[in-house]
């Protein structure tokens, strides 16, 4: 071998031992004995039924429970507690270099818990798999809601009512199983459709029916749930339109103590609750007063006479009673009604003793004064009673003298003191006095009028009039189907004016159209498919569920859904949907507005209400592993929907979910996952950067609670450590020095085997430059410092399954003031660069020299030498 060729095959050998050894994350596993499998079954809840679902995952971890990959095809043998609830397949491969392996888990005929096993070598792992939901006992942080839409109802009438379980925190829970609510009531008043309602599997709470009797009066509706010690109970007033009572109004409330004097008295029908009523049937009355001798007398030979009777679908009976009042001053003359099994009610009036003409000098002030019932029901007839007074002014109480006269009465009390005349009164109370002509409406001449401010609430059907010595008239009245407030005013020509409010009580008319929410007075709960239940309720004026008479259609927006409520019925029932709801913690409100439809559609009956939209479930981010492989290209999670308890919830339409990562430069979500209809789950990839660190992965869905769920990257590999011995903290120069290295892993424990390359600044010499370490993880090297006063080595420590690690090394040279440095060696510079061709072309040939057995190497040589 010449000398030429003995450089170049040194330098080769040189070149080769510098060449990086490679590392690879493949791990032959049956040379590693700290590693560990995972089995990951995601999600560990899945919905009931036969099918496959490809949740199932295999991965082998190391010891730091990262994720590797295996240098060779590896079999895993998989069993399942219960097959019935959910089979797997017997074995399974992991390929080699593959970062997991999938296989499908399959949902037999029966639903619960069954526990998944896998086994490599022998390394065992297991996980739960839920199959449905085979719960038997609800928590214990439940409360039993009964739900009505209002506390009063009607005799022979109906309202819906709902029974459901909440949280604490106000979520209405999905229904593991049948859940039985037992009702209790009195049964005299008003009775449920059933005894017992069921909150079925999966739905979120029952409803039922209350129906009233024909009796008035209080009840309760209680509703029990047994296993959970839970009950609650609502109180509900029933009431009537039907009569109950009576009540009688004597008109004017002062008149003369004369002969031939008349007095109007009206009796009327009263409901339960006081409201002025129509009756159903005939009612007879019988009249009496505390006066008999003046007034109950007169009082018998008119009921001789006449039948006095509220007729079968009046308000009230009117009377005017002829009198002989005659020298009968008395305060308080008590006129009462009564009639079997409606109770007695009674009224006053008062008599005043000397007559007064109307031309009377002594009258200064006219006016005129005007009664009424204060309340009449609609499609009823009433009267208005209307009297012409003196107003009493106390400048004028002197004698024929001009002297003031003196009350003789002042000390007595006001309620017990006789009013002999108008000096009587005190200053601006009304006298009555009398009329010398007719007073009425003729055509054009009008000395009388009685006027309604709302003829289609009230309208006079007959002004009456005031005939000659008389101080009243009375006018008769009828009022319309509309309730309300309306102003009667009636004038006397040449005399006043005066003006009374009456109220048209119809108290079945309906004043609302209310919404109601089986799931709560101001909440509405929407289904994953953005569906909701309500009630549309026709409500009375007493608050009351009303018996429509007609069909009665309503639109419902923004759904824009249209609900009937049918002739004879009070509620119906109705399934809404919108398209664009979303429920966020900013945005939860939900107004819906309720419009009359149809021909003659009321329109006063146009309702709003603002409902809190409750969700009735939320998404979910699930992982098959807590940490994810930061140099692994495959890695993926899962989204699923679930309850507010987490069991899955099944779309019946492709649900689509947004999902973000915080952290971009850790790890990526490229495409959004799509749960398809007839799952509840779906996988999406994720993408590694290869940086070590943590992201929040967030998911969301319209009509869903979003989550937010931390990820972790980490990586299979451990860190290694390098350590130096042997070192002075001054080494001298051109002479060699010994350094021990030790390579550790991040425990602490020695590394054998791996390799250390060192790169030097130019300023020194290693031999070798390349080494490994030995059994107990240390290797020798020799340094030689060519140059000071410090110089610096880079190592770089590399082995198979561990993450490289690299140090730098700074020593102290105790070198002279100057060293050898390269312009000493008075080399041309192109030299430098035929070098560098010699180092590639010598590798090229270490290649193809590699490749020759040695004995032919060795006889090529022989030859050349020749």
């Amino acid at each position: 071998m010449t000398p030429k060729k003995s450089l170049f095959f040194l330098l080769s050998l040189i070149l080769l031992l510098t060449i990086p050894l490679q590392t690879a994350s493949a791990q032959n596993l049956e040379s590693l004995s700290d590693y560990s499998i995972k089995l990951a079954i995601s999600p560990s809840h899945i919905e009931e039924g036969p099918a496959e679902h490809p949740i199932g995952y295999l991965y082998v971890l190391s010891k730091n429970g990262v994720p590797i990959t295996s240098s060779r095809d590896v079999t895993i043998t998989l069993s399942s507690d219960d097959p019935l609830i959910a089979s797997v397949p017997e074995k399974i491969i992991l390929k080699a270099n593959e970062e997991y392996a999938s296989f499908d888990v399959t949902t037999g005929i029966l639903i619960g818990d069954t526990v998944i096993t896998a086994t490599l070598n022998s390394k065992t792992t297991f996980q739960e798999i839920q199959v449905g939901n085979a719960e038997t006992h609800l928590p214990d942080d439940l409360i039993l809601e009964l739900n009505i839409p209002t506390d009063e109802m009607h005799v022979n009438s109906k309202m819906p009512f709902s029974v459901y379980l909440r949280t604490f925190d106000g979520y209405v829970i999905r229904a593991p199983f049948d859940i039985d609510v037992n009702l209790e009531y009195e049964k005299s008043l008003a009775i449920p459709n059933s005894d017992m309602l069921i909150i079925k599997k999966g739905e979120y709470y029952a409803w039922g029916t209350l129906e009233t009797n024909e009796k008035v009066g209080n009840t309760f509706l209680r509703a029990i749930q047994n296993e959970s010690n839970l009950d609650t109970a609502k109180s509900v007033k029933i009431s009537s339109t039907l009569p109950t009572s009576l009540a009688i109004d004597v008109f004017p409330k002062l008149i003369t103590a004369e002969v031939e004097k008349k007095l109007d008295i009206f009796v009327s029908v009263v409901d339960s609750d006081g409201n002025p009523t129509i009756t159903p049937e005939d009612i007879e009355l019988n009249f009496f007063s505390n006066d008999q001798y003046s007034v109950g007398d007169e009082l018998d030979n008119t009921m001789k006479e006449v039948k006095t009777m509220i007729k079968k679908g009046q308000f009230g009976y009117y009377l005017r009673q002829d009198l002989n009042l005659s020298n009968l001053l008395a305060n308080d003359i008590m006129i009462g009604v009564s009639a079997e099994g409606y109770g007695i009610a009674t009224d006053t009036f008062s008599t005043v003793g000397k007559s007064i003409n109307i031309d009377n000098d002594k009258i200064t002030e006219k006016d005129v004064q005007l009664f009424i019932p204060e309340r009449m029901p609609s499609n009823a007839t009433s009267i208005v009673t209307y009297q012409i007074n003196a107003i009493e002014s106390d400048d004028d109480d002197v004698d024929e003298e001009g002297n003031p006269i003196t009350d003789e009465t002042e000390d007595t009390e006001d309620e017990d003191k006789i009013i002999l005349s108008m000096d009587d009164l005190d200053d601006g109370e009304f006298y009555p006095i009398q009329t010398n002509e007719n007073y009425y409406a003729d055509g054009y001449v009008k000395k009388l009028d009685v006027i309604s401010g709302d003829n289609n609430l009230v309208t006079v059907r007959n002004i009456g009039k005031i005939e000659v010595g008389n101080s009243f008239g009375t006018a008769i009245i009828s009022s319309g189907q509309k309730s309300g407030n309306v102003l009667i005013s009636t004038s006397v020509q040449g005399v006043g004016s005066d003006s009374v409010l009456t109220e048209v009580v119809n108290t079945l008319e309906q004043k609302e159209t209310r919404i109601f929410s089986p799931t709560g007075q101001d909440s509405i709960l929407f289904d994953r498919d953005g569906n909701f239940d309500v009630f549309l309720i026709a409500i009375d004026s007493q608050d009351r569920p009303k018996v429509l008479k007609h069909d009665s259609k309503y639109l419902i927006t923004p759904t824009n859904g249209i609900i009937e409520i049918k002739k004879d019925n009070t509620f119906a029932f109705s399934k809404l949907h919108s398209d664009s709801f979303t429920i966020t913690e900013e945005e939860n409100l939900i107004d819906l507005k309720v419009v009359p439809i149809g021909e003659g559609a009321d329109l006063s009956l146009e309702t709003e209400k603002t409902f809190v939209t409750q969700p009735s479930s939320k998404i979910l981010v699930i992982l098959p592993l807590g940490e994810i492989n930061a140099n692994h290209e495959n890695n993926l999670g899962i989204v699923q929907i679930v309850d507010l308890q987490g069991n899955p919830i099944i779309p019946s339409f492709d649900v689509k979910s947004k999902i973000t990562s915080s952290e971009e430069s850790i790890i990526q979500v490229i495409n959004d996952a799509v749960i398809v209809s007839g799952f509840s789950y779906t996988t999406f990839p994720i993408e590694t950067t290869g940086e070590i660190g943590n992201s929040i992965i967030s998911a969301s869905a319209k009509g869903v609670i979003g989550t937010d769920y931390e990820i972790n990257t980490d990586s299979s590999f451990t860190q290694l450590k390098i350590f130096t011995s042997g070192l002075d903290e001054l080494i001298p120069v051109d002479k060699p020095v010994e350094i021990k290295l030790f390579i550790d892993d991040e425990n602490a424990e020695s590394v054998a085997g791996a390799s250390i390359k060192i790169e030097t600044d130019g300023n020194s010499l290693v031999n070798p430059d390349v080494i490994r370490t030995g059994p107990d993880g240390s290797a020798v090297v020799s340094l030689t410092a060519t140059n000071g006063p410090s110089i610096s080595l880079n190592l770089i420590a590399t082995a198979e399954g561990y993450s490289e690690g690299k140090d730098t090394l700074t020593i102290n040279v105790d070198s002279p003031d100057k060293t050898l440095n390269a312009v000493d060696l008075q080399l041309p510079e192109w030299i430098v660069y035929v070098i560098i061709a010699a180092i590639l072309l010598i590798g090229i040939l270490v290649v193809l020299f590699l490749k020759k057995s040695k004995a032919p190497l060795e006889e090529e040589w022989e030859e050349e030498e020749i």
